[in-house]
């Protein structure tokens, strides 16, 4: 039971921030008010981003495991299922504004409630986050840059992670190839340009009108962002893909080289190479989901599972009141991972996908 009570735990607290993220404070709404009124750009207030699609992902993965018959009360997967409707709802009436590509994270919320409820209308707010990704501006690779309005052609592991498994789905659910290519030659692409050759390990992002990669190699977070992306890839793509083979291998390859840096309790450090330097519960929750969702496509074998359920068991440690503490803070840009740990939507989420995608095996 201590698995269901913890995924509990967590999923009241993720319905809690699903609305409350990001927290603003009146000095913040004050300054970015007068710089609007003085003419000046302010950042788009998008309550629908990548860390709030995280914790709508998480409550979701709850929310299929009470459907496969994990011990949580009916009450509490009616609660998580209105929860979500509610957070797409009010994007919906929002007129479903995309300001960036990582918006399209909530894309797999949309997906997942179209299944649920048959409403046709959240296929249609599918449909606009597919046709905005496959409308901008790529480099000359095909890549979609993690910023397309800056102009700089900056691909970043994190947007594998946030971008493929929507397209992914997005495209075997609804039939619509041209999302499942452009999802795959983002992965392809990133594992031909962003990737370290002497360790196997990506950088954090490349560039490739100048064949330049950039950050650290082996950023923990980022890491698991780009499994994240390949493992949801290859659960959706048909076995007779022409890609899915070498996809498959090179996960399987990345995954075993990823396992090596595992530390003693089970997680991994902030950056995989750092074994003395903290763990960071987001990046390790990542990966160690991406490893679970691999074994249950069949990608993985059972085996992999050791080390998952090792790290699982030592990220209930973290949990604290339903959040997971020690997830390194928000990172800035390129070589830019300020050290300040806390708990945040980015561990939150993906550790109560974690625990959702795996039994109870190892409480």
């Amino acid at each position: 039971m201590e698995r269901e009570t913890k995924m509990t735990e967590m999923a009241a607290q993720a319905r809690k921030d699903l609305f409350a993220y990001p927290y603003r404070s009146m000095g913040y709404r004050l300054k970015r008010t007068i710089r609007r009124m003085a003419g000046r750009k302010v950042e788009p207030n998008d309550r629908y981003n990548w860390p709030n699609g995280l914790l709508a992902l998480g409550l979701l993965d709850s929310y299929a495991a009470y459907e496969d018959g994990a011990r949580i009360e009916k009450a509490q997967a009616e609660s998580i299922l209105a929860a979500v409707r509610t957070y797409c709802d009010r994007w919906l009436a929002a007129g479903c504004k995309l300001y960036y590509p990582d918006n399209a994270i909530n894309g797999m919320a949309l997906i997942a409630l179209h299944r649920i409820t048959g409403e046709d209308r959240y296929k249609e707010a599918a449909d606009r986050i597919a046709d905005y990704l496959m409308q901008q501006e790529t480099d000359g690779a095909g890549s979609l840059p993690y910023r397309p309005a800056q102009g700089n052609g900056h691909i970043y592991a994190d947007g594998i992670g946030m971008v493929c498994p929507f397209l992914c789905r997005y495209g075997v659910t609804y039939g619509d190839g041209n999302a499942v290519r452009f999802a795959v030659t983002q992965i392809r692409n990133f594992l031909a340009m962003g990737m370290d050759e002497e360790t196997g390990l990506p950088y954090h992002g490349y560039q490739y009108e100048n064949r330049v990669k950039y950050g650290i190699i082996g950023w923990t977070r980022g890491t698991g962002w780009l499994m994240t992306g390949m493992a949801h890839a290859l659960a959706c793509l048909p076995a007779d893909h022409p890609e899915r083979e070498t996809i498959r291998e090179d996960f399987c390859t990345l995954a075993d080289r990823v396992s090596a840096y595992q530390v003693e309790n089970g997680l991994y450090s902030w950056q995989l190479g750092a074994q003395e330097g903290p763990v960071d519960t987001s990046g390790s929750a990542m990966i160690l989901y991406a490893i679970a969702v691999a074994v249950r496509a069949g990608v993985l074998a059972q085996e992999a599972m050791s080390g998952v359920l090792c790290g699982r068991k030592a990220l209930q440690g973290y949990i604290r009141d339903g959040r997971v503490c020690g997830a390194l803070g928000e990172c800035l840009g390129f070589g830019m991972y300020p050290q300040v740990y806390g708990a945040y939507p980015w561990s939150l989420g993906p550790v109560l996908s974690l625990f959702s995608v795996t039994d109870g095996s190892g409480d």
